[in-house]
């Protein structure tokens, strides 16, 4: 499991900055805080981590940034248990055939691997849809 803080990437116009990001649980709520010279800080809580960085993601994204962390991958999506006993600390990378294996919500990649919060949504409701799909069809 990845510890918090953790040092990653984060980017806009192509222009890739360090910044910080921290999660922790405060009265039964999940905060989820980012720090970089670049921006000011931003903190948002949240039921469980995941939606806490959507949150913290959707305040960035008007000015163009993106965090590069798994959990803003297009192709990543917590289920359910994931966020009700995991804190959304976890998430599944999904294909069009499969939900697949886990990862770390806050692993560090490259913020070029990144989407908006609304375009991984769709995404992850389009995977979900192929998925029922496949098995319907298989």
């Amino acid at each position: 499991m990845i510890q918090s803080p953790q040092t990653i990437q984060v980017s806009r116009d192509g222009v890739v900055h360090e910044a910080t990001i921290a999660w922790r649980t405060e009265d039964r709520m999940w905060v989820v805080s980012i720090v970089s010279p670049a921006f000011e800080p931003v903190e948002e809580r949240a039921f469980d981590a995941f939606e806490a960085l959507c949150r913290v993601r959707e305040k960035l994204e008007p000015e163009g940034w993106r965090i590069g962390v798994a959990g803003a991958q297009a192709d990543v999506w917590p289920s359910g248990m994931a966020r009700d006993q995991g804190g959304g600390l976890k998430a599944y990378r999904m294909t069009e055939e499969q939900v697949g294996g886990l990862v770390d919500t806050f692993e560090p990649v490259d913020p070029a691997t990144v989407t908006t919060v609304a375009d991984q949504r769709a995404e992850a409701d389009r995977l979900y849809e192929a998925i029922r799909r496949n098995a319907q069809n298989g």
